[in-house]
C-alpha cells in the first residue's frame, strides 16, 4: 500500500470510531426516552381508567344509599357501560346479588370472597374483577383495559400483572417481532404500580431495541462520505498524472477517429459533398467525383457545378429555396441532375454543419442516382406481374379440381336422390304390368317418369364434368316457379307417403332468375329432403316451399315444423362432413352453398318460431331485374 493510501485509511478509521461511538450512545438514548416517555402516558392512562370504574362505584354507591329505586339504578349502570367499555356489569347484593341493567358476561349471584388484594375476582373469568362498596359491586374486564388508540409504537409489549399471585391479566404484544439480527441488541424494561389505591396491579412494558432505530445507514453514510473525501484527496493528487496520460491517449484516439472517418467517407457508395458556409467544395469523396465529373472543383460554388431540374409531374421545385434551409431537407422525388454527361434522376438531401453557437458552418450534399435502381426495380414488377397473372390462371383451374374433390365425395348423395326416383317409378311400373287390368295411362307416366330422372342424373353427371374444366359455369334465365312444381312432383309421393304435408307457394308472377336449372332443381330438392327428414317424427309435421320477388332478386325458402337447427352445428352449417343424420356425409349442404354461391347467389340457414328455414337468393335475369 503507498503512504498517501495509508494516511488516509488511517485518517478515516480514526474520525469513524470517534463519531460512530457518540452517535450511537445519543440514539441509544433517544430509544429509552421514547419508550419511557410512551410507558409513562399509557400508565397514567390506566391509572385514570382505574379512577373512572371507582367513580362510576362511588356514584351507584351513593345513588342506592339515596333511595334511588333499582330500575333507575340499572339505567344509570346501562349508560355507565355505554360509556365505559370496561365495566361489564353492576350488581347490587342484598345479600344474593342481582344485576342492575344488562350484564356483559355471566356473574355470580353468590358473594365472592375478597383477596389480599382487596378485589374480588370471577370464579371462571381469570380477566374479570369486581370493586365492592356497601351492597354495590361493578364488574371490570381487564382486557378492555387496552385499547388500540393507546399505542402508536407497534415495537413495544405491554402487560397488566394481578397483585396477588403476578399472574398476567392483559397483555399487549409486540406487533412487529423482532428478526434474528435485531435479538443481538439489548431489551428496554419499564415496571410501576397503577396510581389507583382499589387496582394495584402491575404495569410493564418491554421494547427490543432494532437496528433501524439505530444510526446504522447514517454510519453507513458518513462511512461513505469520508471514504468518498479520502478517495478525493487521494484521486486529486494523482489526477495530474492520469490527466495527462489520458490527454495523450485522446490525441491518438482522435487521430484513430479521423482516420477511420476518412476511411469511411471515401467508402460511402452515395455522392458526399462538404461545403463552407458559402458553399464553396471543402472535400467530396470518389463518388461525388465519379458523379459530377470535372465540375467538382474544390473552392467552387456547388451552386454552380450541381444543376437539378424538375421531371415528370413532380411537385413544384425552387433550388434557391433548397440551397437556403436552416435544417436537413431532402430533394422532392423525380428530381434530375444535370451535369455534362447528360442528365441523371437522382435522390439526395442538404444537411447543414452547425458550429458549437449553432451558427451554420457548412453543408453536407448527399446525392444517389436512382436511374439503374429504378430499371431494375421495373424490370422486376413486370416480371412480377407476369408470374401473378399465370398463378391466378393456375389457382382458378386447382379451384376447380379442389370443388372436384368435394364434389366426388358427395356424388353418391346427389346420384342417390333421382336413383332412388327410378327405382320407386320402376318399381311402380312393374307392380302395374303385373295387374291384369292395368291403366296403360299410370304405366306410362311411371316409365317417363324414370327416363326424367335418369335423365336428372345424367344432368348432374354432366354438370360434374364442367368442374374441371377452366370454363365458368353457364347460366341462362330460369323460371323458379317451374323449379318449385318439379320439385313439388318429385318429393309429392314421399312427403304423402311419410305423412308430411308439403305446401308450395309460387310467386304469382313468373319470377326468371340467372342460374342453372338442373343446379337450382339439385339444391331445393335436398333443401326440401332435409326439411322432410327434420319433422318427420313430429306432429302435425309440415313443410313449406315458397318463392317471391325481393327487390332486384329472387327470395326462396324451405320452412318446416321441426325442432329447429341444434346448436353444435348451427355456425357450420355449410362446412363439409357436418352432419347430425345418423350415417350422413354432411356433403349435402356443402354442395348446395357452392352451386348457389357458382349462380351469384346465397345461402343461409337459421331458426324461427316453431323450427328451421334456409333461404335462397338469386338475381333476376337482366330483363326482370330493368322491370323489377
Amino acid at each position: 500500500m503507498k503512504p498517501l493510501h495509508r494516511a488516509a485509511l488511517l485518517a478515516w478509521l480514526g474520525i469513524m470510531l470517534g463519531v460512530g461511538l457518540l452517535w450511537w450512545s445519543a440514539s441509544v438514548r433517544d430509544a429509552r426516552v421514547r419508550f419511557e416517555t410512551g410507558a409513562r402516558i399509557l400508565h397514567r392512562v390506566l391509572s385514570q381508567r382505574g379512577e373512572q370504574q371507582e367513580a362510576v362505584l362511588a356514584s351507584v354507591t351513593a345513588l342506592a344509599r339515596a333511595g334511588v329505586q333499582d330500575g333507575a339504578l340499572g339505567g344509570y349502570a346501562s349508560a355507565m357501560r355505554a360509556q365505559y367499555p370496561q365495566i361489564v356489569g353492576v350488581q347490587r347484593c342484598r345479600p344474593q346479588c342481582e344485576s342492575l341493567g344488562p350484564s356483559g358476561a355471566a356473574l355470580p349471584t353468590a358473594p365472592v370472597p375478597k383477596g389480599g388484594s382487596g378485589l374480588q375476582w370471577h370464579p371462571n373469568l381469570p380477566a374479570l374483577y369486581a370493586l365492592s362498596r356497601g351492597d354495590v359491586r361493578v364488574w371490570v374486564d381487564a382486557r378492555y383495559l387496552f385499547r388500540e388508540e393507546d399505542f402508536s409504537d407497534l415495537t413495544s409489549a405491554f402487560r397488566l400483572r394481578r397483585p396477588d399471585d403476578g399472574r398476567t391479566l392483559v397483555q399487549r404484544a409486540v406487533r412487529d417481532p423482532a428478526r434474528g439480527a435485531d435479538r443481538l441488541l439489548p431489551v428496554l424494561r419499564v415496571g410501576k404500580v397503577l396510581g389507583s389505591a382499589e387496582q394495584p396491579f402491575v404495569f410493564e412494558g418491554e421494547h427490543p431495541l432494532r437496528w433501524t432505530e439505530l444510526p446504522v445507514a447514517g454510519l453507513g453514510l458518513l462511512a461513505l462520505l469520508l471514504a468518498g473525501i479520502a478517495a478525493g484527496w487521494v484521486r486529486l493528487i494523482e489526477g495530474r498524472e492520469r490527466a495527462r496520460r489520458a490527454a495523450r491517449e485522446a490525441r491518438r484516439a482522435l487521430e484513430g477517429e479521423r482516420a477511420r472517418a476518412g476511411s469511411a467517407f471515401h467508402a460511402v457508395s452515395e455522392a458526399l459533398i462538404v461545403t463552407d458556409a458559402r458553399h464553396r467544395v471543402r472535400l467530396a469523396n470518389p463518388a461525388a467525383h465519379a458523379l459530377l465529373g470535372e465540375a467538382l472543383t474544390e473552392g467552387r460554388d456547388l451552386r454552380e457545378a450541381v444543376g437539378f431540374r424538375a421531371t415528370l409531374d413532380q411537385q413544384p421545385f425552387d433550388p434557391s429555396a433548397f440551397w437556403g434551409q436552416s435544417r436537413p431537407t431532402e430533394l422532392p422525388p423525380g428530381v434530375t441532375l444535370v451535369t455534362g454527361d447528360g442528365a441523371r434522376l437522382v435522390e439526395g438531401a442538404l444537411a447543414p454543419v452547425l458550429e458549437e453557437d449553432e451558427a451554420e458552418a457548412g453543408w453536407v450534399l448527399v446525392l444517389r442516382d436512382v436511374g439503374p435502381l429504378r430499371a431494375r426495380v421495373q424490370a422486376a414488377l413486370e416480371e412480377g406481374e407476369r408470374r401473378v397473372r399465370e398463378h391466378a390462371e393456375t389457382l382458378a383451374h386447382v379451384t376447380r379440381l379442389s370443388t372436384l374433390g368435394e364434389m366426388s365425395a358427395g356424388l353418391a348423395h346427389e346420384l342417390n336422390q333421382p336413383l332412388t326416383a327410378i327405382v320407386s317409378h320402376g318399381q311402380a311400373a312393374l307392380r302395374l304390368l303385373d295387374d291384369p287390368e292395368r291403366d296403360e295411362a299410370r304405366v306410362r307416366r311411371s316409365v317417363e317418369a324414370t327416363v326424367t330422372q335418369a335423365k336428372r342424373a345424367a344432368s348432374i353427371i354432366a354438370h360434374l364434368r364442367t368442374l374441371v374444366k377452366r370454363d365458368p359455369t353457364q347460366t341462362r334465365p330460369v323460371d323458379v316457379n317451374q323449379v318449385l312444381d318439379n320439385v313439388a312432383t318429385l318429393m309429392g309421393h314421399e312427403a304423402e307417403r311419410d305423412g308430411i304435408r308439403l305446401t308450395v307457394c309460387p310467386d304469382p308472377r313468373p319470377l326468371i332468375v340467372q342460374g342453372d336449372p338442373v343446379h337450382l332443381e339439385q339444391v331445393l330438392l335436398n333443401l326440401v329432403r332435409n326439411a322432410a327428414d327434420a319433422v318427420r317424427a313430429t306432429p302435425g309435421a309440415e313443410v313449406r316451399l315458397s318463392a317471391r320477388q325481393q327487390g332486384a332478386g329472387a327470395l326462396v325458402e324451405v320452412r318446416d315444423t321441426g325442432p329447429g337447427l341444434p346448436d353444435t352445428v348451427r355456425d357450420r352449417l355449410f362446412t363439409p362432413f357436418v352432419t347430425t343424420k345418423p350415417g350422413g356425409l354432411g356433403l349435402g349442404l356443402s354442395l348446395s352453398h357452392t352451386l348457389v354461391q357458382g349462380m351469384g347467389g346465397d345461402l343461409r340457414g337459421e331458426n324461427v318460431s316453431g323450427g328451421a328455414v334456409f333461404t335462397l337468393t338469386l338475381p333476376l335475369a337482366r330483363r326482370e331485374a330493368a322491370h323489377a
